[in-house]
């Protein structure tokens, strides 16, 4: 039954992500400097944001600027903020759907993984009646992977590598 709720949050995010894919470049130049979680979730300082009437579409424990790894990759700037915001589209949306406290179940291998050292397999996440499957297959003779995403954006609450708000 509470599976239910999502006749309409699924049509309710797709339109925000598309509404998020569309305005970053208009969203980040509305960019104000406040405190907030930085670097996923592991300090706290001042850093670009967006108004907070635009939550729904900011991740809550990074910046504008993004995490360590997207700042390496794409530097920091005008245009790196507008990828963070196509990166993480409506992120914050999808977090509002979790309610304080969550409890999560996980089944399969958390540590799984499609970048640099990828790791074969999959992972179940559930928690206060959202899931997310992700399945992760190398392709033989290359470097590249199949990667199957379906659900709700949820398993940073059991990635060890994420620091928690509640924690």
């Amino acid at each position: 039954m509470i599976y239910i709720r999502y006749i309409w949050m699924v049509p309710v995010s797709l339109v925000l992500t598309l509404i998020a894919l569309i305005t970053a470049p208009l969203m980040v130049l509305l960019q104000e400097q406040r405190d907030g979680e930085l670097l996923n979730g592991s300090t706290w300082s001042e850093g670009p944001r967006l108004p907070t009437w635009l939550d729904w579409f900011m991740t809550p424990d990074n910046s504008l600027d993004g995490d360590e790894t997207f700042q390496i990759i794409n530097g920091i700037g005008y245009w790196s903020q507008v990828r963070w915001l196509w990166r993480n589209p409506a992120y914050g949306y999808g977090l509002a759907q979790i309610n304080n406290p969550y409890y999560t179940k996980v089944r399969g291998d958390k540590t799984i993984k499609d970048n640099d050292n990828a790791k074969e397999g999959w992972c179940v996440v559930n928690a206060n009646g959202l899931f997310q499957l992700v399945y992760v297959k190398r392709i033989v003779f290359t470097s590249r992977c199949v990667y199957i995403n379906v659900g709700w954006n949820i398993r940073a609450l059991v990635d060890d590598n994420i620091i928690s708000p509640n924690n």
